[in-house]
């Protein structure tokens, strides 16, 4: 029998305060704006929100468990659509980030969120939509939400399906989360055959891990990670570090560092940008799998020191890449410009030279040598 405390009558702001705060475990804060990365790698601010944090699962972590005693609202889909319009006009944000509590199932649920897309989009909105979609989705909604959203995809929450079950009960990894990964991919790679490009939405595919939740080591979730942007062409992971919450069946267990969830979304960029590969960070592991709090490319760099000088004028883009300061689009910068004469330039071009410099070489000088960076960096 459920727990939840009868509703008060709450007014339109109380309930978008409610249900912004709801987003907890979604997408990294608690404040009624997230972000989210456009193709070209722009940020782009969301207006954030559940439609419910009314809930039938029982996620062993979540503030909006059924069985937790909290207050609960909703909002229709009639005000999301106002809502995200009126902010969207004043310029206070660029689109809709849109989860849920489930909905008696994960089809109704679903549904709603299809029902916001297709009212903003009925209406002329061309912002940004992305839709945190429900473990056991049906396909036939999958392939609808697919027309409307910019990004959607189900959370993952963990690496294993044994995991999964002891942290989310109501749900079967394999069958209500991976499939539904591989369905949007299956309908993401579908669209971009289709349209060619031509200004239709094509959408993209991502995930979430609640960092922490289990034991699982930062060595797993980043060969998680990198199966699943092989497999399930995973745009982009994102990461909530494990906060625990008052009467839930965690609510004693220890906290994630924020540190942690900061350092694996650097590995997930150099996962997917950089072209680094899972088995590359087990040589800056700690003995018991774990990332420590240091930029994982800088600790590569220094582990691999023999990979350095890199001559910035003859470097291959790849090698352009092992270099701390230097990111995709300076490195092509770099590589349409040729020859480059001074650190200045290369600062132009987006290069951070404090960096960069103890493992670069540039016309045959070296500035800083790298024995001497790593003494005073690590």
């Amino acid at each position: 029998m459920s727990n939840q405390k009868p509703k008060p009558h709450l007014s339109l702001h109380e309930r978008m305060r409610v249900l912004s705060e709801g987003t907890r475990y979604d997408s990294c804060n608690q404040t009624a704006v997230c972000h989210a990365f456009g193709p070209d790698g722009r940020c782009i601010q969301l207006y954030k929100t559940l439609l419910t944090n009314s809930c039938a699962g029982e996620c062993a972590y979540c503030p909006n468990r059924s069985t937790r005693k909290t207050l609960r609202a909703s909002l229709t889909p009639k005000e999301i659509a106002k809502i995200t319009w009126s902010f969207y006009r004043k310029n206070s944000v660029e689109g809709l980030f849109l989860s849920s509590g489930i909905i008696g199932d994960a089809e109704k649920t679903s549904l709603q969120q299809l029902e916001v897309a297709q009212l903003l989009r009925g209406s002329g909105f061309t912002g940004y939509i992305h839709i945190r979609v429900m473990p056991g989705t049906p396909k036939y909604l999958l392939e609808q939400i697919a027309d409307h959203a910019n990004k959607f995809g189900v959370n993952t929450e963990t690496t294993s399906a044994l995991n999964y079950s002891e942290i989310c009960p109501n749900f079967d990894y394999n069958n209500d989360v991976l499939t539904r990964l591989q369905w949007t991919r299956d309908l993401i790679k579908k669209k971009r055959s289709e349209t060619k490009y031509t200004g239709q939405i094509i959408g993209a595919n991502d995930t979430q891990f609640v960092v922490g939740a289990v034991l699982e080591p930062d060595r797993d979730i980043i060969r998680t990670v990198h199966g699943f942007m092989d497999k399930y062409a995973l745009r982009r992971p994102y990461f909530m570090s494990f906060d625990p919450v008052p009467d839930t069946p965690l609510e004693n267990n220890t906290p994630s560092p924020k540190w942690r969830e900061h350092r694996l979304y650097q590995a997930s960029f150099l996962l997917k940008d950089y072209g680094c590969k899972a088995s590359d960070f087990d040589d800056i592991f700690n003995e018991d799998g774990f990332l420590t709090n240091d930029d994982p490319k800088m600790r590569l760099a220094c582990v691999h020191s023999d990979y350095f000088p890199v001559d910035v004028n003859c470097a291959g883009r790849e090698e352009l890449l092992l270099v701390p300061g230097i990111g995709p689009i300076s490195a092509n910068r770099i590589m349409q410009m040729r020859p480059i004469a001074s650190e200045q330039e290369l600062m132009r071009m987006g290069v951070v030279m404090s960096r960069a410099r103890p493992f670069i070489e540039l016309n045959g000088n070296r500035q800083t040598n790298i024995s001497s960076f790593m003494e005073s960096a690590l």
